[in-house]
């Protein structure tokens, strides 16, 4: 009997040693913060697609990149803004169809092409 009060005495003690231990780490150790995940250009792309047009969700990211990335084609072979707005118009099927095609343009210009920020901002003043 004597054996068994000794080990739960030995065990107590340490188990008190842990949480002392655990409670100096807690208080000593200063919280870290989750690793920042940087997205690419491509999905900060998607990303304000979804939030700026819902219809952007019933496409599937292959094609709203492609969609973007043809934007950027046609301002690196001189298109204009009004241009592409034509186009968009000859292919509009309903009532969203500006919201969401504004968005690609916009969306092209701020993260796939930026480098038409000041020619888009110019042609539409």
């Amino acid at each position: 009997m004597k054996k068994v009060i000794l080990t739960a005495l030995a065990v107590l003690s340490l188990t008190a040693c842990g949480k002392e231990t655990v409670r100096e780490v807690l208080v000593t150790t200063p919280p870290t913060e989750a690793p920042v995940v940087e997205l690419s250009k491509f999905d900060q792309y998607l990303e304000f697609l979804y939030l700026e047009a819902a219809q952007s969700r019933s496409w599937a990211e292959d094609q709203l990149l492609e969609l973007g990335t043809t934007v950027c084609q046609v301002f690196d072979q001189g298109g204009t803004v009004q241009g592409l707005i034509t186009i968009f118009n000859n292919n509009s099927t309903g009532k969203y169809d500006d919201e969401f095609y504004a968005s690609i343009i916009a969306g092209s210009v701020l993260y796939l092409c930026p480098e038409y920020q000041t020619l888009v901002q110019a042609q539409l003043s």
